[in-house]
């Protein structure tokens, strides 16, 4: 039995597992943004500047496969997003915008941390509005934010949002 709510998915199996997943989706006059979710969680998203699907999902984990034609399907639904945003900037455009700040973000490491070992930091970024929020990463003062990674925006149910960033290093 499939339930749909309003941002997500309620799947519930013939055991009575109840399970959350979601679409999440939307576009600006530059970028766009396609993720798909379960149980919170990033599955695959639209990496729309390589041109590709990207299923970010850890090693530890049973892989979830999507249909060769999610990513193309995620282009399309591009063009009816910037259509959107379009009549949503006109109809808008005098109305001020308020914003929060992110709350403290919380930086950690992926595994267990072992000298010469490459690893993953993770910064998580959330409770703030609107989206999206930069991430940078520095080193002894110095920026070393390329080669990091960031996902879309995804939203809270207070209608903020949360953002990760990952950046890989090796312990010395």
């Amino acid at each position: 039995m499939l339930l749909l709510t309003n941002k997500s998915s309620t799947f519930i199996s013939s055991h009575m597992i109840l399970h959350e997943g979601g679409q999440i989706g939307g576009c600006s006059d530059s970028d766009g943004a396609m993720m798909y979710t379960l149980e919170g969680e990033e599955l695959w998203y639209a990496d729309f500047k390589s041109g590709r699907g990207v299923e970010p999902q850890p090693d530890f984990i049973d892989h979830i496969s999507f249909n060769p034609g999610t990513y193309e399907a995620a282009v399309a639904d591009q063009q009816v997003c910037r259509n959107n945003l379009q009549v949503c900037q006109q109809a808008m455009k005098d109305l001020p915008v308020e914003k929060d700040p992110p709350e403290i973000p919380m930086i950690y490491i992926r595994d267990t941390l072992e000298l010469k070992v490459k690893n993953t930091l993770i910064c998580h970024v959330s409770g703030f509005y609107p989206a999206p929020v930069e991430v940078s990463w520095t080193k002894n003062g110095k920026n070393v934010t390329d080669g990091s990674s960031i996902n879309v925006p995804f939203p809270n149910k207070d209608g903020s949002f949360t953002q990760i960033s990952r950046l890989e290093f090796i312990p010395q």
